[in-house]
């Protein structure tokens, strides 16, 4: 039976500049890939949820997490993730795939479901959420939101490039060569269309620390986590915003 929609959920232990980032310990005893599961789970219960893998042993953690949590698993080459993503949609039989990366923690899940409905209105090969500079938001700092693509799309471009640039990074062909493929830019909540200072994503032991300290805060805000409780955490701890922007600087894309 083929489920036409999945979210695939892209992890590993590996990362070259925090090791094993989504296994610490990061509001209590929750890890980031708990938080992210638990979320993607509550909000979108009737999509399958794929965490994607490797294959090397110490990624074996990773594969009794998703057996755990109830969730497929799919374990494929650590560096052809364009590969990876491509097995697992067809091992799960996907036709579109909301792709998640794990290394988000503020994750808004709750948009998954408008990306597939722009979707459904106007079928494209690409949907994401768009910067001001109309730039997918993958290609920011912004660390909110998926993005939504197609197997087939994804079969088009693992067949036209075989350079490290785009197997390593699962999307970028699509985005990068419009000419080629169908794609639908969304735009961002007003609140946060000009916002260039924003770093949500998390790369670094800098990042970690700080994304910490505000997500138990966000978590724990008495209007709900929300991305405009989130936003007003920020405005409200200028330190907070001056150590993002630095990192931001660190860590260009």
């Amino acid at each position: 039976m083929t489920h036409p929609d999945g979210i695939i959920l892209q992890a590993r232990t590996g990362s070259t500049r925090l090791p094993h980032k989504i296994l610490l310990p990061f509001y209590g005893s929750e890890r980031i890939i708990d938080i992210l599961i638990h979320r993607i789970k509550e909000t979108c219960p009737t999509l399958p949820l794929i965490l994607a893998t490797t294959t090397r042993g110490q990624d074996d953690v990773l594969a009794d997490i998703a057996r755990q949590a109830g969730i497929g698993c799919f374990r494929g080459d650590e560096e052809d993730v364009l590969a990876r993503f491509i097995g697992a949609a067809e091992q799960f039989n996907l036709r579109r795939i909301v792709r998640v990366c794990s290394d988000n923690p503020f994750l808004c899940a709750d948009t998954f479901a408008a990306m597939l409905a722009a979707d459904d209105a106007a079928p494209a090969d690409y949907t994401a959420y768009a910067t001001s500079q109309g730039k997918p938001t993958i290609q920011s700092h912004l660390g909110l939101f998926a993005e939504l693509t197609t197997l087939d799309a994804l079969r088009r471009a693992a067949a036209a490039t075989r350079q490290k640039r785009y197997t390593e990074h699962v999307t970028i062909y699509l985005y990068t060569h419009p000419e080629q493929f169908t794609l639908q830019l969304l735009p961002l909540p007003d609140e946060l269309k000009q916002r260039t200072d924003l770093r949500f994503t998390l790369d670094t032991a800098e990042d970690f620390s700080l994304l910490q300290m505000l997500y138990a805060r966000w978590r724990e805000h008495p209007a709900g986590a929300s991305v405009q409780t989130l936003l007003e955490l920020v405005q409200s701890h200028e330190e907070w915003l001056d150590k993002m922007k630095e990192n931001i600087q660190k860590n260009q894309k």
